[in-house]
């Protein structure tokens, strides 16, 4: 292309037709529908975050019923009325944006125009921007031309922030709302932009300016523009966008989480510094941040669930690294802290000492007494701690030795709960000999089985974070016990139990009801199975153990 002649990626490939606005099926069938039924109202509002495709429809629709051969709703793109809109020479389309001619002379204009029809075609049809910029002066002036237009006018409204708009406007408009685009999609559009553009780029880096755009097309297709004008006759990479939005790769706020959570507040400040040696802004840093932390606490409160996030396998795998290892009390006082930090950075005078001071907060939890989530992370930095020293299990181990000891268990449903059972090393028992196939065959297979989940996420989480359980008690129920903190999102939850139950249905031809339980839920049967895998190893035990007495006979 000519220099001078250079159009923005938003401009050049912005939709021409219906089919061509990604993410808003809804809004696009309707308004569809309306044009094929000759349907058209008289009002409009457009509602929606940036990006979303709101002018967009608004002109794809002012063409579609100008169009003098319109083709399933679409406008046929080759007629003088396309024509002349696309080129902005058509007299019938009028662009305003309120944020620039919001006060009452303007639509003064705009009533005394309404009267004369227009010069071909069928309808006038007024695209208002950021409508809710109108004084109320505007808007009172423009109420009645609003709600009885002559049926020549069509007014489509646009703005992203409707509830400033007055109940007496919404009432007259039919409401469109454009949601923000799923990062899949934009992902899919940036590949064939990119295609067309003869442009090599990385699928992780597009993803990336997918994730980043949060849902704006528009968004997506600016830090693309400037990704390639940065990096002419080059191959986009994932380094190549950080480079060109001032962040980091999310491994870098997963070391600091990390050091967070081991109360290394030398480290922290030491890793600040060299992003900002590195040109990293600071707000960006702490919003960066924040936003991973988000990620892991919502991955952790799903349940690992790929969908609330756009989740790559390696983005699950990464968050499932960090969700195993930091509590959800945690990630929330993290947050707060971090968004108090993001508020104060606003107006300070010196941004790094503030940044510095909550980056220690945060390593630091004794100092917020009165805050939960801090006084779990003392506990867990605590326990963390201990387990590095290897003493987190020191009372239990400084009881084990070798022998005969009796096992004092509650037994399962059905049984009395008052009896005990003894048991040797040598003639136990394994709880697993009295398993039916199934439950072996389950057991045998669990990845495979949970890899059949249809979210992908989900099956991960429990492939990693959960067994099998039997409980001959209960012959007719597959208990799933999850360890660490992941029992919370799974316990109880029908849908999940439901799920998995209708994959084992599939993959062995039986149906077991499902029930999802806490580490200290486990059956009976096999609680004495693990025990029983303990004292395999030469191992007697003291103390109560999930439930489990353990007298102790010591030679």
């Amino acid at each position: 292309m000519a220099e001078g002649n250079y159009q923005a990626l938003y401009r050049k490939y912005r939709p021409r037709i219906f089919e061509d606005v990604k993410g808003q099926e809804v809004v696009v069938r309707t308004l569809r529908n309306q044009i094929l039924k000759n349907r058209i109202g008289h009002a409009y509002l457009f509602t929606g975050s940036r990006g979303t495709g709101k002018t967009t429809a608004a002109k794809i629709f002012a063409k579609a019923i100008n169009c003098e051969n319109p083709k399933d709703g679409d406008p046929c793109l080759s007629c003088k009325s396309c024509a002349s809109i696309a080129d902005g020479s058509n007299m019938n389309v009028i662009e305003i944006d309120a944020a620039s001619n919001n006060g009452v002379d303007s639509f003064r204009q705009i009533i005394d125009e309404v009267a004369y029809p227009p010069t071909y075609g069928r309808y006038k049809v007024y695209i208002i921007d950021e409508v809710h910029m109108l004084s109320t002066s505007a808007f009172n002036a423009f109420l009645k031309t609003l709600e009885e237009p002559p049926e020549y006018v069509v007014f489509i409204l646009a703005t992203t922030d409707p509830q400033k708009l007055p109940a007496t406007i919404l009432s007259r408009c039919q409401r469109f709302d454009f949601h923000r685009i799923p990062a899949e999609v934009i992902q899919e559009r940036l590949m064939e932009v990119l295609k067309m553009e003869n442009v090599p780029a990385e699928e992780e880096a597009v993803s990336f300016i997918a994730r980043r755009a949060e849902g704006g097309m528009r968004d997506a297709l600016s830090i693309t523009d400037q990704c390639i004008s940065a990096f002419t006759g080059q191959k986009l990479t994932v380094q190549n966008v950080l480079d060109i939005l001032g962040t980091v790769d999310r491994t870098v706020y997963s070391e600091m989480l990390t050091l967070a959570l081991h109360c290394n507040a030398g480290a922290m400040v030491q890793k600040l510094n060299d992003l900002l040696m590195d040109g990293k802004e600071i707000r960006q840093i702490i919003d960066d941040f924040t936003w991973y932390l988000r990620d892991v606490l919502l991955f952790k409160a799903s349940g690992g669930a790929s969908s609330t996030l756009d989740l790559t396998r390696e983005g699950r795998e990464e968050l499932l690294r960090a969700a195993e290892s930091v509590s959800e009390d945690q990630l929330m006082f993290y947050i707060e802290l971090l968004s108090e930090l993001a508020n104060a950075l606003r107006n300070a005078a010196n941004r790094r000492i503030l940044t510095e001071v909550a980056l220690i907060r945060l390593c630091r939890p004794e100092t917020e007494k009165d805050h939960l989530g801090a006084l779990t992370s003392r506990v867990d930095a605590l326990s963390l701690k201990i387990e590095e020293t290897g003493g987190r299990l020191g009372d239990v181990e400084a009881a084990l030795s070798g022998g005969r000891i009796e096992i004092k268990t509650a037994l399962g449903p059905g049984q009395n709960s008052g009896e005990s059972r003894t048991h040797s090393q040598a003639e136990e028992e394994l709880p697993t000999s009295i398993a039916p196939e199934l439950f072996q065959r389950i057991l045998g297979q669990w990845k495979a089985t949970t890899n059949m989940m249809p979210d992908k996420g989900i099956g991960h989480i429990m492939a990693m974070n959960a067994e099998p359980w039997y409980n001959p008690s209960d012959p007719d129920t597959l208990y799933v016990r999850f360890n660490s903190g992941w029992w919370k999102a799974y316990r109880s939850n029908e849908d999940y139990e439901k799920t998995l139950s209708d994959v084992i249905a599939e993959k062995y031809k039986k149906r077991p009801k499902v029930r999802f339980i806490a580490p200290d839920e486990m059956p009976d049967g096999q609680r004495l199975r693990r025990v029983e895998n303990m004292l395999s190893a030469g191992s007697t035990l003291e103390g109560e153990i999930e439930g489990i007495d353990f007298p102790v006979d010591v030679e």
